[in-house]
């Protein structure tokens, strides 16, 4: 459901706005809005508050450490635990900022220090090692040959050119430096060609000079310590030069994840305290002042109002006052959305934030969506053996990250779409496909996928005659509630249309003839509504009936998918006895967690679309605009 919302005002003393921020954001439930003016600069009237010279210095310093602090925070090399978060923000309450400032740019310099080093030496190593595959390509031409790198021998790789264009180029270098000049190609990869460039050494800024023309990079040597060396020393000189720089990354890492584990946890504190109080110097560009008072304008939802308001009294006694502000006249896409559900439902909000919030005074579909999503996934699904699995992960992710709310959220999806996966297998008697009938002679379950697949997919639909009816009703419903009548009667239109189609096709299989007169009846109301709703445009109206019923056999899907995944374990199950025990079995468990994989997403993804195409858009207006309570974003 979608908590209400309160506008409130609060007057205060001037003196008392750097006090009254402080306290709104410790209280963390006021959406702050700017406060409008009538007569900006006007003398005696309410004016924007501007920033003191010392509080912009302030916000100066503080926006350079924050730059500092999230530039630092990527260079870790893990991302510090939430303990060792907690216990440096606690010191850094006791110690203070300032107290950090010469520590946080220290370690600025020094995690920029290792990070330069340890990428210089991943580019020293990758350069040799490409240099070292380039001339082990071309080690035996230049064997053969007796050449050496150096000098008068130089490698290009050229990219998409065809044996014709290279016999171009080198004519070219014939006609234009020395008849000596050779060039001997072998291709190193789908779309390259390694090309040996020999020439008399007296010609090497003239050819120098040709390439730069041509557009062309050679590859140089790397070090001037591997230059004209046969093939096999330049081979021995790299390999014993990557295993020096190697070792210098071992000792970079190792520096590395020493520093993180000392000083991580300070850094992501201080971020984290910086971000605060940046915030709290920021929002005053918000408020308005005169020469005596200050005001800020904000929402806050209803059951939080009584509680702050006494407190505010508490604190500031006469000196600040709170008021409730008419909001009749107030559009509901400019009233802040605070969806407020209870603690069962709240993790699957997150399946709605690829859209905005719902508007404000809307229906918030998080419930139904949860429901269905949760119940889509099991019927697809459908196994108990993979929902062991799945489960299992998702609930030990969940417990490790339980302080990363989205992570936290999306497991505990995946905990209830575990859930669901098992009641389904036990119904289909599935574990880890058909196990239980090979090994336990279990053959007739509640719902053998593979024997009553018509069942199953007369199920499916018929969860789709339940579903997209259920959207179009609440669609009716919010159309009507906010007096958007037209839709509201196209929408009724369209729902009586789908009921007479489905009254005409029940009653011809059931040879009731009686039936197609109830459905003559209830389309022709149909088209009165789709008259009133569309006008002239009533035809398309029509039209879209035909549409909703391709919506309602799209959910045919919750089966085809679910008996793929049972096919696909069956075909797991029957490796063992075709290719022999033992490699039968490493096969089965590799199909097996491919299938699982499988399950992960498919399923995931199908139950969402479900919701997302089939569902939702006829009737969700995610129009809202998000709640963001000023508050302090600190884990201590």
């Amino acid at each position: 459901m979608i908590a209400r919302m309160d506008r409130v005002e609060v007057v205060f003393l001037r003196s008392e706005l750097q006090g009254l921020v402080a306290f709104l954001q410790e209280q963390g439930v006021m959406h702050v809005e700017t406060v409008p003016l009538a007569m900006e600069k006007f003398p005696g009237f309410l004016h924007r508050v501007h920033l003191p010279a010392e509080e912009r210095a302030e916000l100066t310093d503080l926006q350079q450490l924050q730059t500092m602090l999230r530039e630092s925070l990527p260079l870790l090399s893990q991302q510090p635990a939430h303990i060792a978060i907690v216990e440096a923000g606690q010191r850094l309450e006791r110690e203070g900022l300032d107290a950090w400032r010469d520590n946080i740019r220290a370690w600025h310099r020094s995690l920029r220090s290792l990070s330069r080093r340890k990428l210089n030496v991943q580019d020293n190593i990758e350069l040799l090692r490409n240099y070292k595959r380039i001339v082990q390509n071309v080690s035996p031409i230049l064997e053969e040959r007796k050449l050496q790198l150096g000098g008068n021998v130089r490698i290009l790789v050229l990219q998409g050119q065809t044996p014709e264009t290279i016999r171009d180029l080198e004519k070219r270098l014939i006609n234009e430096i020395s008849t000596q000049c050779e060039l001997i190609q072998k291709p190193h990869s789908r779309n390259e060609v390694v090309v040996i460039l020999h020439y008399p050494e007296v010609q090497a800024e003239a050819v120098s000079a040709f390439l730069k023309r041509a557009e062309i990079t050679t590859v140089d040597v790397p070090d001037q310590e591997i230059r004209d060396k046969s093939p096999h020393e330049i081979i021995a000189k790299i390999d014993h030069k990557v295993d020096g720089y190697l070792a210098d990354l071992d000792k970079i890492v190792a520096e590395l994840q020493e520093t993180t584990a000392q000083v991580g946890g300070n850094l992501a504190a201080a971020e984290q305290m910086v971000s605060t109080r940046i915030a709290q110097i920021g929002v005053v560009e918000h408020l308005a002042q005169s020469q005596m008072i200050g005001v800020v304008q904000g929402w806050i939802p209803s059951e939080e109002y009584a509680r702050v308001a006494a407190l505010i009294e508490q604190r500031f006694g006469a000196r600040a006052a709170v008021a409730k502000m008419p909001q009749e006249a107030i559009e509901a896409t400019r009233v802040p959305t605070l969806l407020k559900n209870p603690k069962l439902l709240k993790p699957f909000e997150i399946i709605l934030k690829l859209f905005q919030p719902p508007t404000y005074g809307h229906f918030d579909p998080t419930a139904l969506v949860a429901f269905s999503f949760i119940l889509f996934y099991g019927f697809i699904m459908g196994d108990a053996g993979y929902a062991l699995i799945i489960g299992g992960v998702a609930w030990w992710a969940k417990t490790k990250w339980a302080h990363v709310a989205f992570v936290r959220d999306a497991m505990t999806i995946a905990v209830w779409m575990a859930v669901s996966s098992f009641v389904f297998g036990v119904l289909y008697g599935e574990f880890f496909g058909n196990l239980p009938e090979l090994l336990l002679g279990i053959e007739d379950p509640p719902f053998h996928r593979a024997h009553k697949t018509t069942a199953l997919l007369g199920i499916a639909i018929f969860v789709g005659v339940i579903h997209v009816p259920l959207a179009l009703v609440l669609g009716i419903r919010e159309d009507f509630k906010h007096h958007h009548t037209k839709h509201g009667f196209e929408k009724l239109a369209m729902l009586l249309g789908l009921t007479a189609l489905g009254v005409a096709l029940g009653s011809g299989y059931a040879g009731l003839s009686a039936g197609y007169a109830i459905a003559l009846v209830l389309f022709a109301v149909a088209l009165v509504f789709f008259v009133k709703g569309m006008g002239i445009m009533a035809p398309l109206g029509v039209m879209e009936i035909l549409s909703l019923t391709s919506n309602v056999l799209s959910y045919a899907r919750l089966m085809a998918l679910g008996v793929a995944s049972f096919a696909l374990a069956d075909i797991a199950n029957s490796l063992p006895e075709m290719l022999g025990l033992f490699f039968g079995t490493l096969m089965a468990l590799l199909v097996h967690a491919l299938n699982i994989l499988i399950g992960v997403f498919s399923p995931t993804i199908h139950s969402l679309r479900l919701n997302y195409v089939e569902f939702l858009p006829k009737f969700y207006d995610p129009a809202g605009r998000e709640y963001q309570p000023f508050r302090k974003e600190v884990v201590w």
